[in-house]
């Protein structure tokens, strides 16, 4: 089961962060689905993976680049198969990234992630290693290509079955489920919502 391999994964003595899945409280966005535990960060522009309740998906929350019906997704049918995507982009950023791009650029994300160098990167990548094979060899997982079966997942998808805070309605000035109140507040400046914006690569992490 999802949450008894999520157990697994965080018990393993890697670097998480190294494959995009930062392990660190969830402090919910406006765009959280209410109830969801948290599954990893990526540590940027506030993107996270978690699992909504009674359900084995797992799914991508993406605040900066999201909107209304694609601020949450879909990425897995479950945690092993979302690992078997990870191992196979070597990282969990390209994942997130998946629902707007076509197969060309996701196709030169991963080979500019592959060509990534910098100064210091050698630990780095050493890091990335050894949490891709410790992955593979705790879970019996071979690489398999996220592509199709993330855009079919994506593409079947009914947003309607989330449930959001009164704070998602509240910032996308939406009308609220029947029964919702909405936080009293006088619109300005400090209720606008921004981001920065930035298509990330496997060298923004450093």
């Amino acid at each position: 089961m999802t949450r008894d391999d999520l157990q697994r994964l965080r018990a393993l003595d890697i670097d998480l962060s190294a494959l995009g899945l930062e392990q660190r409280e969830l402090t919910p966005y406006f765009c959280t689905p209410v109830g969801a535990e948290p599954v990893g960060d990526i540590g940027c522009d506030g993107v996270h993976f978690v699992l909504l309740p009674e359900d084995e998906r797992v799914f991508c929350v993406d605040p900066a680049m999201g909107e209304e019906g694609t601020y949450v997704l879909p990425v897995g049918e479950n945690l092993r198969e979302f690992l078997s995507f990870v191992l196979y982009c070597r990282d969990a950023n390209p994942i997130s990234q998946l629902w707007w791009m076509d197969e060309p650029r996701f196709r030169d994300l991963l080979r500019e992630d592959a060509e990534a160098s910098w100064p210091g990167c050698e630990e780095f990548f050493a890091k990335k290693g050894a949490a891709l094979a410790a992955v593979a060899a705790e879970f019996d997982l071979a690489p398999e290509d996220p592509y199709a079966k993330v855009k079919a997942m994506q593409a079947a998808f009914d947003s309607s079955v989330l449930q959001f805070s009164a704070e998602y309605y509240d910032v996308l000035g939406l009308d609220p489920p029947e029964g919702m109140e909405l936080p009293p507040h006088t619109p300005g400046p400090e209720h606008t919502v921004t981001f920065k914006v930035e298509i990330r690569s496997g060298e923004d992490k450093q």
